[in-house]
């Protein structure tokens, strides 16, 4: 949590130097364990992480889980000529990679996942071969009440014509071969659901010593998506492994249909660790517009730092309800990660093809808007003049409410009026990042450069920095 005033009723003492602190201080809230310390205090205690824009006391930092996290440092800025529909885009990226958490049975049995509607439920583990450990697997799930529409496995280490010695009730399945003469980190499988048919999508699906990979045109309910599993063999040769991956990725985001695409799988590509692997695999699913869902490490080993090499890629992060590791039906050194995604409409059409842009409804919180809604507001409080009871209370509700939708609320037509999407208009790219980056940073630079005796700042700075901004 950032640095903050907050009013206390009962005073409370500083957790550093035990005097009380008042309503005037300046304070710091561990975002774990919610303990306040003096801000001046504070910085000799409390440790700022960048990457999730938050404050953690000593004895929390250890117990803070690593999360992938390659937006969170870019932050919309009102006085920024940039698209703030792009920064709208990255909110919803980081608030979906800040949300993935670890998933325990307890969480996941309530129903519909603990969803107020079913979402398409998507569950992929690298299971380090089916005859060790798909009896283990088999009996986890069954302690999950609710049943998973798609289950993905990699590492099958078997062949096709062998998927019938490895059934689960409820579901039929489609496997890929593993890789000739390859005993060990080979294979792939796919469960569907009842009510869920699958048909191979040829031209993605592919066997070879760099990647591994099985796709498949789902339908349901009337419904159709892609959804496809990947497997990269450490072994591989990365070059030939990116430029396969890249196909894939363009020829899912060009096809006819025009379907939601979940890509989930192995990739064995540490996410969580800076080099120029990371970021070559980064330009390839960002520059492609799709989306990981999993920021948690999913691949713990004694003797091995924890790593995020299993992901669950959308093409629509709008629809994307939850995602996280489940904690208890761990059958290999590979966590099982799980995504639920609002694709499926009972009504027999593709949410996406609805003539609507969304159910949600959107608002406008814009500087003009707020003058208009503090007037408005005012001219109906003066007048109503609600009374001092249990009505009047309701109705002051009533009337903030319809106040906000008047001043706030963005009509459906001026949604669609917007071209930008990521097929069309991709713009995730890691120039349009760095560029970023680099006008805050000499905005910032600039406005350090002020002061008592130069309240314009550097003009040098600042003429660098409105040449670039332009």
């Amino acid at each position: 949590m950032a640095i903050n005033h907050r009013t206390l009723t009962n005073r409370e003492p500083c957790v550093n130097c035990c005097k009380d602190i008042y309503t005037h201080q300046k304070i710091l809230v561990c975002s774990l364990c919610n303990i306040i310390s003096h801000h001046k205090c504070g910085k000799q205690s409390f440790d700022y992480d960048q990457t999730v824009d938050q404050w953690f006391c000593c004895g929390c930092q250890t117990q803070k889980a690593v999360k992938y996290s390659p937006f969170n440092s870019i932050c919309y800025n009102k006085y920024s000529p940039d698209d703030p529909e792009a920064y709208a885009e990255i909110d919803k990226i980081k608030r979906c990679l800040n949300n993935c958490k670890l998933l325990s049975n307890k969480l996941i049995n309530a129903q519909n996942f603990g969803y107020d509607k079913k979402p398409l439920a998507v569950f992929s583990n690298n299971i380090d071969g089916m005859s060790q450990n798909f009896d283990t697997l088999l009996a986890k799930l069954s302690l999950v009440k609710n049943k998973f529409d798609l289950l993905a496995i990699t590492e099958t280490n078997i062949n096709e014509y062998h998927k019938n010695l490895y059934k689960i009730p409820g579901y039929s399945s489609i496997f890929s071969s593993k890789y000739p003469n390859k005993h060990k980190g080979s294979g792939i499988g796919i469960y569907l659901n009842e009510g869920f048919t699958g048909n191979i999508i040829n031209d993605l699906t592919m066997l070879c010593p760099d990647i591994e990979t099985l796709f498949l045109e789902i339908s349901t309910e009337g419904n159709k998506f892609n959804f496809g599993v990947v497997y990269r063999p450490p072994s591989g040769n990365l070059k030939v492994f990116y430029q396969l991956l890249e196909k894939i990725f363009n020829n899912l985001s060009n096809r006819k249909n025009n379907n939601h695409s979940v890509v989930t799988g192995d990739f064995n590509i540490n996410l969580l660790k800076n080099d120029s692997n990371k970021s070559k695999f980064e330009n390839i699913f960002f520059g492609n517009c799709f989306i990981p869902t999993v920021s948690l490490p999913t691949h713990e080993k004694p003797g091995c730092d924890p790593s995020c090499i299993d992901n669950i890629f959308v093409s629509d992060i709008d629809y994307v309800v939850g995602s996280g590791l489940l904690t208890d039906v761990k059958v290999s050194h590979h966590y099982p990660t799980v995504c639920f995604y609002d694709i499926i409409d009972t009504t027999g059409k593709n949410c996406k093809d609805d003539d609507s842009v969304s159910s949600k409804s959107h608002y406008d919180y814009c500087e003009t808007n707020i003058i208009e809604f503090n007037a408005k507001l005012s001219q109906k409080i003066s007048v109503d003049k609600f009374s001092a009871d249990e009505s009047g209370f309701e109705n002051f509700v009533s009337c903030i409410s319809k106040t906000i939708d008047e001043c706030f609320q963005v009509s459906p037509e001026i949604l669609k009026k917007s071209k930008r999407n990521r097929i069309e208009n991709p713009w995730i790219t890691n120039g349009f990042m760095n560029s970023i980056n680099y006008k805050n940073f000499l905005y910032e630079k600039w406005k350090k450069s002020k002061n008592r005796k130069n309240q314009t700042g550097d003009s040098e700075l600042y003429e660098k920095y409105k040449n670039y901004r332009k």
